[in-house]
């Protein structure tokens, strides 16, 4: 298998996605790393995320998901960050939620064989939607995944 980074940033305003991860009908990409950091000037701010599925992608700036293995193969899964139209959220279908300080770097790690599946679908995916915020910074977001 690949594996492969995806990585965004955007200032934060609740209920906007951040960061997502995109399937498709041939490929069920496995997220099994999230990285979370501010690239703003140190302030005690914190922010709430929840990691949500998606059933229809939202209107974003393209990400090129990067080959971990410079001889891997370009990523099938596609990826966006800085939603100005939301992607449609699929209710009760938040599988990771994470507090973050923005002084902090938060790091979640799956155990192997218990990564975050994206349904190979069309258009599904898994977005990093930003729940709460107390004061807007930057947020920087990896994703890392496999197919």
């Amino acid at each position: 298998m690949a594996h492969y980074s995806a990585r965004g940033s955007m200032a934060l305003v609740a209920a906007d996605s951040v960061l997502s991860v995109i399937g498709s009908a041939t490929v069920r990409p496995r997220i099994y790393e999230i990285i979370m950091s501010s690239s703003s000037a140190p302030q005690d701010y914190n922010a709430h995320f929840f990691f949500q599925r998606f059933s229809a992608d939202g209107t974003g700036t393209a990400v090129t998901p990067k080959p971990l293995d410079f001889a891997d193969p370009v990523a099938i899964a596609t990826s966006k960050h800085t939603y100005t139209a939301e992607p449609t959220l699929t209710a009760n279908e938040i599988l990771l939620e994470l507090g973050h300080h923005q002084r902090a770097v938060v790091r979640w790690v799956a155990r192997e064989g218990k990564e975050i599946v994206v349904p190979a679908l069309a258009g599904d995916g898994l977005a990093m939607v930003c729940n709460a915020v107390s004061t807007q910074f930057t947020e920087v977001a990896t994703i890392c995944f496999e197919e």
